[in-house]
């Protein structure tokens, strides 16, 4: 080949290159994640009261747990890591914390102090979403109440006690006409499982008539539905924690079925008390405040003085299933899922994206985050895979997101409304 003609063909391809270049179709503009709000359950936790006061009440001896009443395990304290490392690598991945090493404010997390699963939770969160990263996460002092967590005052005003006992009993007398068949069907079941002949040989009657009652500064449930949701929770406890499946339930068949037929009567009890919106606001209203703040670019102010930066991308909150309970009343939010039959089971993490779309709006996304039953129960790895929870409160569009102006003038609004009651 001569000299000549290697150079034109060295030419010729330069010029296709440019050409190509010239005539290529850029790749559009993509949205940019901004910052994103995450609330968090803690992990996996022994019942709350001791096993004893249990057994006497159920007439049933239920399993040891090796850590004392309401404390994580170390089970659920793996199981939690796991749920932050799929957090980091999903964060990462979106461009919110840096994909190698550490860098400066990028994350800010803060725990409810009333519990030290909420203070562990929040440790184990920091760590494992920036493994390596010097992150301090921050808490008032040790077994201190948190009104962003729960705003509602052990002495609740006459008024206050007076509103959310009306409508916690009206919501009652509505449910006994329209209580749903899976419900119900819950209650039979526990009943079942527990004390076939409980209704009438005075142990516990898990279908008897509910009422509401005000009890150490909160309205609760008692009767058949309380009950029942309380044996319900145990038993996924157990399930997620590892016991034998022999051991759950006395021998009763096919317990991992009879978790899933159980629940429903946790998730109404909830739906029906922590969702209440009369209790929702009192207890959540700082904190959904705070979140409506983040979320359109401003810096807040935590409960030991310290801010959290506008410049702060990542911010979570490691509370309880209480505490996601009453974000989806003030946010109009609902979710389920397939493989785990308790909404706000173990490690499940609420979110609030602000995205820049390429047009230079703003828009704010709900997502929720979970591991399912079995990944709980064997400790398995799992990839954080957001589900979109649409914003029908604020005019979303079809994705389920709404402009950040909507978001933050309908949420504002809400909050307001309820200051000024």
């Amino acid at each position: 080949m001569s000299r000549l003609f290697r150079a034109l063909v060295i030419l010729s391809c330069t010029w296709l290159q440019a050409a190509g270049a010239r005539g290529a179709t850029p790749a559009p503009p993509a949205p940019v994640l901004e910052r994103v709000v995450l609330v968090a359950r803690h992990g996996i936790r022994s019942p709350t009261h001791p096993i004893a006061e249990l057994d006497a009440h159920t007439h049933r001896q239920w399993q040891a747990w090796p850590v004392a009443p309401g404390e994580l395990t170390e089970h659920g304290q793996r199981d939690l890591a796991l749920m932050g490392t799929a957090l980091g690598l999903h964060y990462r991945q979106a461009g919110v914390l840096p994909a190698h090493g550490c860098g400066t404010g990028e994350l800010a997390v803060w725990s409810d102090a009333a519990d030290q699963r909420t203070l562990q939770t929040g440790d184990i969160m920091a760590h494992s979403l920036t493994p390596g990263c010097p992150v301090m996460p921050g808490s008032l002092p040790p077994g201190t109440h948190d009104p962003v967590f729960n705003d509602l005052p052990m002495q609740a005003s006459p008024a206050l006690q007076h509103t959310i006992m009306t409508d916690l009993s009206a919501t009652l007398a509505h449910d006994r006409e329209t209580r749903p068949a899976d419900v119900r069907k819950a209650q039979a079941t526990a009943q079942a499982v527990i004390q076939p002949a409980g209704c009438t040989t005075g142990m516990p009657c898990f279908t008897q008539p509910d009422r509401a009652t005000w009890h150490k500064g909160a309205p609760h449930l008692s009767g058949g539905l309380s009950q029942s949701a309380d044996v319900a929770e145990d038993m996924l406890l157990e399930y997620a924690q590892g016991m034998p499946c022999a051991a759950i339930g006395w021998g009763y068949p096919d317990m991992r079925h009879v978790i899933d037929t159980l629940q429903p009567a946790h998730n109404h009890a909830s739906r029906l008390v922590r969702r209440l919106p009369a209790l929702a606001f009192p207890r959540g209203h700082i904190l959904a405040g705070m979140i409506v703040d983040l979320v359109a670019g401003q810096a807040v102010r935590e409960p030991n003085g310290d801010m959290i930066a506008a410049t702060t991308p990542v911010i979570v909150f490691a509370g309880h299933d209480s505490t996601l309970d009453m974000l989806a009343a003030i946010f109009g939010l609902d979710w389920s899922f397939a493989d785990l039959p308790d909404p706000t089971g173990p490690d499940t993490t609420l979110g609030f994206e602000t995205w820049r779309m390429p047009d230079g709006q703003r828009r704010v996304r709900a997502v929720i985050f979970h591991q399912g039953m079995d990944a709980l129960r064997m400790e398995q790895p799992v990839t954080a895979q957001p589900e979109t929870l649409p914003l029908s409160a604020c005019h979303p569009r079809q994705d389920g997101s709404c402009a950040l102006g909507d978001f933050t003038r309908t949420f504002t609004k809400r909050l307001d409304a309820y200051q000024h009651k």
